[in-house]
């Protein structure tokens, strides 16, 4: 079963028995997730189990819910405020899809947007940390998904919360998707809402009011914006050609909407699109499939995301042209209060 046929089925778009049955036996296995999280939780709130601290400012950037809620166009904005702030800082994360002495789509893409900015990827966090300290004598460290590493000690906590979909369908894995209650926002610093243009006004506020009854911390409103197209050796060019030819889009990520959604209201001539699972390793077999697949539907070029663009490594699939959205992250609303938050502890 695929990914997209499963979320139909847990946000209930799905209907009928076999659906109905599926999510009784989601319910089902949830109780025990939630036993693991809150017992693991326990464990560091009372102490039993121990936080470390590494000689440096550690600025955690995670959320609640799993797939993407735009944490990489985040870690970018957070490091280059503090590399403004003449500030030394390396990006710390677990390196989840990457193949062995390698380093994942999310780490290639940080590579090219923040040249210069040491990454180091362990599923241990405490100990590439130190080896970022060590190794490239960082003063900060800016840890990449660390909301429920609670292992490594951080000064800072910013939590992302998705508009398009802030509460994981409100229930925790596997039933929904959130990775932990949404009363866990108490432990943040900050939180910062993303692609707040994605849904109505009334809807954002019902969202802000819901996580100022778990937290008093500051909330910041944010979306993305998309300033060009750019190939793999960095040209660029401008958005507009979105509108003239044949469009094919493809992504392996894990908010597939909201990429497509951005193409619709650029005004995207998109023939066709396909998806693939978040962090999926491209194959030659797979690229020359989606290369006759958008020959077929009428394209002549090929969009993706910046992520999935690192991923291929190159400026053309077959024939065809292919091109990533360049986005920047704008915080419309509450960025001097996290500026300050930031700035406070560096």
């Amino acid at each position: 079963m695929s990914v997209s046929s499963i979320l139909k089925i847990i946000s209930g778009e799905q209907t009928g028995v076999f659906a109905s049955i599926v999510r009784f036996g989601l319910r089902c296995l949830t109780p025990i997730y939630r036993i693991v999280v809150s017992y693991r939780n326990q464990q560091f709130d009372s102490g039993s189990k121990n936080v470390e601290s590494v000689d440096a400012t550690v600025i955690s950037i995670g959320n609640l819910t799993t797939g993407g809620t735009g944490k990489t166009p985040m870690v970018v904005w957070v490091c280059e405020l503090l590399h403004q702030n003449q500030t030394k800082v390396g990006i710390v994360s677990r390196g989840y899809g990457a193949e062995e002495g390698a380093q994942n789509d999310e780490a290639m893409e940080l590579e090219l947007r923040l040249p210069g900015v040491p990454h180091v990827q362990n599923p241990d966090r405490v100990s590439a940390a130190n080896q970022c300290i060590e190794d490239h004598s960082v003063n900060t460290v800016v840890l990449d998904d660390g909301f429920q590493h609670r292992r490594l000690a951080r000064d800072l906590d910013i939590v992302l919360v998705d508009a398009s979909n802030p509460f994981g369908y409100d229930h925790l894995i596997p039933r929904g998707l959130l990775r932990e209650p949404v009363s866990s926002l108490k432990r943040c610093d900050a939180v910062v809402i993303t692609r707040c243009d994605r849904v109505a006004a009334e809807q954002l506020e019902e969202i802000r009011n819901r996580i100022q009854r778990e937290t008093s911390s500051p909330i910041a409103l944010s979306r993305t914006r998309a300033v060009a197209l750019i190939q793999h050796d960095g040209t660029e060019v401008p958005l507009s050609e979105l509108n003239t030819g044949g469009w094919f889009a493809f992504s392996a990520i894990g908010n597939p909407d909201s990429f497509e959604s951005s193409l619709g209201e650029l005004e995207c001539d998109l023939a066709g699109s396909q998806r693939f699972r978040d962090h999926h390793s491209f194959t030659e077999v797979d690229l020359t499939k989606m290369s006759v697949a958008a020959i077929a539907s009428g394209a002549n070029r090929l969009i993706c995301t910046h992520k999935d663009l690192v991923k291929i490594g190159r400026n053309a699939i077959e024939e065809l042209p292919v091109y990533a959205l360049k986005i920047e992250l704008v915080i419309f609303e509450g960025r001097e209060a996290l500026e300050s938050l930031i700035r406070e502890i560096v």
